[in-house]
């Protein structure tokens, strides 16, 4: 059962403690008219043409063999990853916002590729199960950050579970490791600690249109979904904390985390994020 997303809107002026404090309250907030990111979609874009070789990468897979499109489809992830112009769009659009580079942490940006076909057999090339981030990085200052490149449908985009931001849901959170999942990654090891089952409650699909961003508490219950239609997912993300939130042991309610340890050393300190 689907039920609407209850969304937000960014409202320029607002004090970055306070867009922290309303997303650690559950809010679920959409940023439009950012230019930064609308630069941040074309440079994407523009890496998945030269990679894919095709201003139409959204249906590339339909052409391509299951190994050929793993293979581009990584080489993608990683052009992403490391481009200067990507970075420095997200640190732009981020500025805009509020969350300044020298008082930010910043998490690996990362190119999402969620392809329609169920021959693309490789862990992070495929829709992720329910899981609250905070479940593996223990970090309740960690804001999750969700744009997508090409237009979304309900059946293909990410959900959201809203009505339980507050409320307990069974997970191995306590049992999932890092080190675990780096050591043991080739033999399919979890990418993540997930929910021990499906919620019940109604899900939300995300709808919005490529040059918006969603800002949203990575103590949000949340998960990827895919179809058949021939049309791969393809977005962008990232995870932040304000450092001023750190400091004051500002957050989100933990209501069911037990994660081993905080992985601040997924992020990039401030003091290297402000580096030129």
């Amino acid at each position: 059962m689907n039920t609407a997303v209850a969304f937000e809107r960014w409202r320029p002026g607002t004090t970055p403690r306070r867009l922290s404090e309303t997303l650690f309250d559950g809010a679920l907030i959409v940023f439009d008219g950012l230019r930064p990111v609308a630069r941040l979609v074309d440079r994407v874009r523009a890496i998945l043409a030269e990679t894919f070789e095709t201003e139409e990468s959204a249906v590339a897979e339909r052409h391509l063999s299951a190994v050929t499109f793993r293979r581009l489809a990584i080489q993608a992830r990683e052009a992403v990853a490391t481009d200067a112009a990507v970075v420095r769009h997200w640190w732009d659009a981020l500025a805009v916002i509020g969350y300044r580079r020298e008082a930010t942490w910043l998490d690996q940006i990362r190119l999402r590729v969620v392809p329609s076909r169920g021959d693309i057999e490789h862990q992070r090339l495929q829709a992720v199960p329910p899981h609250r981030d905070t479940w593996g990085s223990g970090i309740m200052a960690q804001i999750n950050w969700w744009l997508p490149l090409y237009p979304l449908a309900e059946s293909s985009t990410m959900l959201l579970w809203p009505d339980v931001f507050r409320h307990p849901i069974a997970n191995n959170s306590g049992e999932w490791s890092f080190e675990a999942f780096r050591n043991g990654r080739e033999n399919g090891y979890p990418l993540l600690p997930v929910a021990c089952r499906r919620p019940v409650q109604p899900r939300a699909p995300v709808l919005i249109e490529p040059g918006q961003l969603l800002g949203f508490s990575a103590a949000h219950l949340h998960a990827g979904v895919s179809d058949a239609s021939g049309r791969t997912r393809f977005g962008v993300d990232t995870r932040s904390v304000w450092e001023p939130d750190r400091s004051a042991g500002r957050g989100a309610p933990n209501v069911d985390g037990a994660a081993r340890e905080e992985m601040w050393r997924w992020f990039r300190p401030p003091r290297v994020n402000g580096e030129r």
